[in-house]
């Protein structure tokens, strides 16, 4: 008879898994409770929509959609064929780095929905964070217990929360955490050796950061080549500094790669020198401002915050993004941070300051406003005009460094006085601390007004694309009105992206809008546009354009050449509300009434004489 086999031990759960378990249950739910997105229909809406301070929120869903039908291929020319009428829109202009995430985040949208997908991209990078923090953390001995300090107030950094979900690309900050293991392999002796397993893990940071946000690479080479110099100048290691180069190096590869689009499109098509436009006065208005890291958010739970947030943001004459706030606890360890080193510095022991002081130090000379950023801005290049997004980097420092200082004194003081006397102290002060971290950093969820008018305006979008789909042939081509260049580039009373709003929900039609400015195919917009306009006056009372028929006349006659079916009119962006277009559109015989939705900003003109238009669908 066989005998029995001992039972095989239960297997260990790896050493971290109950604090990550934990860790990303509370920021999921801290999460949903900050954009009330607790059941499948608050899924399906977006956080934002049509809000002016995060109205770029309709660009970012239009990449998506754009993305989930195949249109935005990494690597390759980007052309979407709904877009840019009587063409394809081009995307390839604009130097987008961020394309695999992108890419992601439209394989989201496919699965989940349009909105939903956004949703899932903007909650994975709250998760992703507090992961990758917590991870840092004890990779450089914070006990457990301060490396989930670190990570709650890192996932929920106001910084994320404050750019979601209308930067997408600027919201995924997880990677940041791994720069400052970059940064202290690279500054401390011996420095990083070349081909060592430290430097490939260098490199492996460097190529992932190449492939997103460019602000953020920017950040990781300047002090990876600062590390490397002081490295060289004190101890002459030239490995030293090869190897801090050869770090940048690759996450230059990388940023190139991505570009390789770009650059080959330029190359073939000659330069677009009007689509990329960063003008000077940006560098100033969303440079980094020390004060900024103190003002909370106008969506804190706290009332006096929350005033206090809105009285500054009536006087001050220069205002970031909203996402400076450091938290209190982040705040904390900043002033913990500078008091040490103010103190190391009287005391005479220089060698004595953290490193992280001096990287934070950097930050603050670069980007603030009127810094070296700004003083490099006026010498032609603007690129980085948003120096408050380097507010997260200085978090991620600080958070690290005050996790690895608690975890040390902790530890020093359990050697000396073991016992649970002196342990549970420590943990009802990392417990307060997620306690703050809670109410501080996690904002007030939206109003049931706010939510009840994204959805009104949502459905009123949809069921406007559904009724002009209804109206008008398959693969009809609308022309956009007042006509505005993409991107960057509103109009009186339009957001820059507003025209993308029926794309959403569009499923064959073609609009006008969505090609990048600057090349000559795209001016006939402004051209015809401006026909249209000719001859036209206010009448007396001020109060209507008068068109002169004979120049619009003209005008659709170039449209319908050129086989657009319809126009759209955004009425926020006449004077009169379009009153004047739609009359003269009526005088010259397209008496049709206008397709209009529900919250009366958007209508549309069928370009068709009486009877149906050719081609329009049968019912």
């Amino acid at each position: 008879m066989e005998r029995d086999k001992p039972l095989a031990a239960p297997r260990a759960w790896p050493p971290h898994a109950g604090y990550l378990i934990a860790l990303l249950c509370i920021v999921g739910i801290a999460w949903c409770a900050a954009n009330d997105t607790w059941t499948r229909a608050a899924w399906s809406r977006p956080g934002a929509y049509l809000e002016p301070e995060k109205a770029d929120v309709v660009h970012a869903l239009a990449m998506l959609k754009a993305a989930s039908q195949g249109e935005f291929p990494p690597l390759g020319w980007k052309h979407v064929k709904h877009l840019g009428a009587p063409y394809n829109a081009n995307w390839n202009d604009w130097p987008m780095v961020e394309e695999f995430q992108v890419l992601f985040f439209g394989a989201l949208a496919r699965i989940f929905g349009l909105f939903a997908g956004l949703n899932v991209a903007m909650l994975l990078g709250n998760l992703l964070a507090a992961v990758v923090m917590y991870l840092v953390a004890r990779s450089v001995n914070c006990r457990p217990i301060w490396a989930f300090v670190a990570g709650l107030a890192y996932g929920l950094a106001p910084f994320i929360f404050a750019q979601s979900p209308y930067h997408i690309t600027c919201e995924w900050v997880w990677h940041v955490p791994l720069f400052v293991i970059v940064w202290r392999w690279v500054s401390t002796e011996p420095g990083l050796a070349l081909r060592s397993p430290r430097w490939w893990r260098a490199c492996g940071v460097s190529l992932l950061t190449g492939l997103l946000n460019p602000y953020f690479t920017n950040i990781l080479c300047q002090l990876t080549l600062l590390g490397g110099a002081v490295q060289y100048i004190r101890n002459r290691s030239r490995p030293a500094l090869l190897a801090a180069l050869a770090v940048i190096g690759t996450a230059a590869m990388a940023f190139a790669l991505m570009n390789l689009d770009t650059w080959t499109y330029k190359l073939v098509n000659g330069q677009n020198e009007g689509a990329l436009v960063r003008e000077y006065k940006w560098l100033e208005i969303y440079g980094l401002k020390i004060k900024d890291l103190f003002i909370p958010p106008v969506t804190h739970r706290g009332e006096t915050f929350a005033n206090f947030s809105k009285a500054h943001r009536q006087v001050a004459p220069l205002l970031d993004e909203g996402a400076s706030y450091q938290g209190i606890i982040g705040l904390v360890s900043l002033l913990w941070l500078v008091a040490t080193s103010i103190k190391a510095m009287i005391d005479r022991r220089e060698r004595d300051v953290p490193i992280e002081t001096w990287w934070v130090l950097w930050i603050v000379l670069m980007f603030t406003t009127g810094g070296l950023n700004a003083i490099i801005g006026a010498l032609g290049f603007t690129m980085f005009r948003g120096g408050s997004r380097y507010s997260i980097v200085i978090l991620s420092i600080t958070l690290l460094w005050a996790a690895r200082r608690l975890s040390a004194l902790q530890t020093a003081a359990e050697t000396a006085r073991p016992g649970p006397a002196t342990t549970v102290p420590w943990m009802a002060a990392a417990a307060a601390a997620c306690l703050v971290i809670l109410w501080d950093q996690v904002p007030r969820a939206p109003t049931p007004e706010e939510t009840a008018t994204i959805v009104r305006q949502i459905d009123a979008d949809r069921e406007f694309t559904e009724k002009m789909e209804a109206a008008l042939p398959d693969a009809a081509m609308v022309f956009q009105l007042p006509v505005v260049e993409f991107p960057e580039s509103p109009a009186p009373g339009v957001p820059p992206y507003d025209h993308f709003r029926p794309y959403l929900y569009s499923k064959n039609l073609r609009y006008s809008y969505g090609s990048m400015k600057g090349r000559e195919r795209e001016r006939w917009q402004l051209a015809l546009q401006g026909l249209m306009f000719e001859g036209a006056t206010l009448d007396q009372q001020g109060q209507r354009v008068v068109f002169n028929a004979a120049n619009f006349s003209r005008a659709i006659s170039e449209l319908k050449k050129l086989g657009f079916s319809a126009i759209y009119i955004n009425r926020n962006g006449f004077p009169d509300r379009a009153k004047g277009l739609e009359d003269v559109i009526l005088e010259l015989g397209y008496s049709k009434p206008p397709i209009r939705n529900a919250t009366g900003d958007l209508a549309c003109i069928v370009l068709d004489k009486g009877g149906d238009a050719a081609g329009t669908k049968n019912e």
